[in-house]
C-alpha cells in the first residue's frame, strides 16, 4: 500500500512540473497560427492598398479595411472616424485598424515604370500575458520585431507585406494604349 502512495506523489509532482511548461507551449503555438493568419491578411490589404492606388482611391482606407478583423482592442492614442460600409454599417474596429496600419506608395502610378508598389505596415495585438514583460523594446527571442504601445506596453508584432501590380496603361488615360503584357483587344487585329 505504501508503494501505491508513493506513485501517487511521484504523478502530483511530474504533472506540477510539466503542466505548466505544457501549457506555455500551447500557447506559443496558438500565437504562431495567430500571426501566420495575420500575415495573409495584411498581405491582402498590400493587394487592396495597391489596387486603391492604381485607380485613385484612398490606400490607407483601403488597406484599414482589410486589417480591420486582425486590428485588436487596443487602441494607441490618436482619433480616426470609424469606417462606415454601405449597406452594412459602422466597421467593427476600423479605428483601431486605422490607428494600426501604415500604408506607403513606394512606385506611384503614371511614373513612367509601368508598376505600383505599395508597402503596408500593420501592428497585430500579441494576446499571451506574459509577453509584456519581455525586457527587449523593440525585439522579441520569439515573435521577432515588435513595438509596445501606450502606457501599458501592450505588446504588438509589427508585421510588413509589399505588393506589386502591373499598371495597364501608359502615361495618364488620355490617349490610353495597352501594357505590353496585356493584349489591346479594342483594335483591329488586321491593321
Amino acid at each position: 500500500m505504501k508503494l501505491l502512495r508513493d506513485e501517487r506523489a511521484q504523478v502530483m509532482v511530474e504533472t506540477a512540473i510539466a503542466f505548466p511548461v505544457q501549457i506555455v507551449i500551447t500557447l506559443a503555438i496558438m500565437q504562431f497560427c495567430l500571426i501566420a493568419g495575420a500575415k495573409q491578411v495584411v498581405n491582402y490589404a498590400a493587394h487592396a492598398a495597391a489596387r486603391a492606388a492604381l485607380v485613385g482611391l484612398d490606400a490607407h482606407r483601403a488597406a484599414s479595411i482589410v486589417c480591420s478583423p486582425i486590428a485588436g482592442s487596443y487602441r494607441p492614442s490618436g482619433s480616426a472616424a470609424s469606417i462606415v460600409i454601405p449597406g452594412r454599417g459602422t466597421l467593427r474596429r476600423s479605428q483601431q485598424s486605422q490607428l494600426k496600419t501604415d500604408v506607403e506608395i513606394v512606385n506611384p502610378p503614371d511614373d513612367g515604370d509601368k508598376k505600383v508598389v505599395v508597402e503596408v505596415t500593420h501592428r497585430l495585438e500579441l494576446i499571451l500575458p506574459f509577453i509584456e514583460y519581455t525586457p527587449f523594446h523593440d525585439w522579441h527571442l520569439l515573435w521577432g520585431t515588435v513595438e509596445k504601445l501606450g502606457p501599458r506596453n501592450v505588446v504588438h508584432k509589427v508585421i510588413v507585406q509589399t505588393c506589386t501590380l502591373p499598371q495597364p496603361w501608359d502615361g495618364d488615360r488620355e490617349g490610353v494604349r495597352a501594357h505590353e503584357i496585356i493584349p489591346d483587344l479594342t483594335s483591329d487585329p488586321d491593321e
